[in-house]
């Protein structure tokens, strides 16, 4: 099975989890990361409107210099109470980030931003995930190694880090940092994705 696109696609995004996602599709695209700095997410009134607000910004920052192009710019964040946990500057605060996880349940909510010339389409998928509790060992031993610190929250379920997830409740792949599935059916319900063989595109 396999997906085509009758626009040029690019992934606003130097991640290599999404990378990967998004070439199951098997839609050759390009990799053209937004370099605008993110806002603060003090200036926003939640979590979901600043993961939401920071996908937009990516999106129309390379699609400004791409208006034929389909683009795509996502963004995840950890929450936790309220509190967002973004990718650690340091070995401390990534260790203060894992043992406020540890034995509890947070969010992880990834925002993806769809544009196309003037039009576009934004939405967010919220998982819930439970760590087990975790030796202070186990944190000290993590974050002696480089895992933690380009991922929000200080861990990765796709890693080693995986492991200190008990269950999650919701899209694997929007923890991973982008719900190709749920992408795919915007995509191809607003035509700009087909199956190879089938029908002309609605759009």
């Amino acid at each position: 099975m396999k997906f085509t696109s009758k626009h040029p696609l690019i992934l606003a995004s130097q991640s290599p989890r999404r990378q990967e996602l998004l070439g199951l599709l098997g839609i050759p695209f390009d990799i053209v990361p937004s370099e605008i700095p993110e806002p603060d997410p003090q200036d926003f009134q939640s979590a979901v409107d600043y993961v939401r607000a920071c996908a937009v910004q990516k999106a129309k920052d390379i699609a400004a210099n791409h208006p034929e192009a389909l683009v795509i710019g996502s963004d995840t964040v950890v929450v936790l109470d309220g509190e967002i946990l973004l990718k650690p500057k340091d070995k401390q605060q990534a260790s203060a980030y894992l043992h406020k996880l540890s034995g509890a349940t947070h969010e992880v909510i990834t925002a993806v931003c769809v544009r196309q010339g003037d039009e576009e389409a934004t939405f967010h998928e919220q998982v819930r995930v439970r760590f087990y509790e975790l030796p202070a060992s186990w944190i000290d031993a993590y974050t002696d190694t480089e895992d933690p610190y380009d991922k929000a929250g200080a861990y990765g379920i796709q890693t080693v880090s995986g492991l200190f997830v008990e269950k999650i409740e919701g899209d694997y792949n929007a923890v991973v940092g982008l719900p190709i599935a749920k992408l795919l059916q915007h995509l191809t319900q607003a035509g700009y994705v087909k199956v190879e063989g089938a029908h002309d595109y609605a759009k």
